[in-house]
């Protein structure tokens, strides 16, 4: 039911993230700053996994220190991601390491579905994650701390869930 005007509107919204700071957070918000000199903007633990959000600028010197931070925290999966202001840059943001074919929208009754469309199993595989982590993690942060900031927004306040499907060429 959506054509590529619908799809560019909902793309282009506004996000914003809720920043949650408990004792955790801040402990490996102060981790991260230490090893990298780099303040990130928030960040999200879904065990095993550590998302650091850095303001795209520090993006690139962060992603320096990843291999350090990952030796550092043995055991935690850890991920860097730009903290982007709209949808469509956020949603690429969180698999920047693979080759992504296409990104459409599909409306369904009681939740707005993103479909990032791969062409190679080994891209899928990696966005994904061993036995679906990877995705089911960024699921569950778009469904508990993105919001979307839009004043004159049309839209259902539908949850999004990012669905990660392969290409028939």
């Amino acid at each position: 039911m959506s054509n590529s005007l619908v799809d560019y509107l909902y793309f282009s919204q506004i996000v914003n993230i809720k920043k949650k700071f408990f004792n955790t957070e801040l402990k490996f918000f102060r981790f991260f700053f230490e090893i990298t000199k780099i303040v990130p903007v928030f960040v999200i633990i879904r065990d095993p996994f550590v998302f650091y959000f850095v303001k795209p600028r520090d993006f690139l010197m962060a992603k320096f220190f990843l291999r350090k931070l990952r030796y550092e925290l043995n055991g935690k999966k850890i991920s860097i991601i730009q903290a982007e202001t709209t949808l469509i840059r956020l949603v690429f943001s969180f698999f920047d390491d693979v080759y992504i074919h296409n990104v459409k929208l599909i409306e369904k009754k009681k939740v707005t579905l993103i479909d990032v469309i791969f062409i190679f199993d080994k891209d899928r595989a990696v966005a994904v994650g061993v036995e679906g982590g990877y995705i089911k993690a960024v699921n569950y942060i778009f469904k508990n701390y993105i919001s979307f900031d839009n004043p004159f927004n049309n839209f259902e306040k539908d949850p999004v869930e990012i669905r990660c499907t392969k290409t028939n060429l």
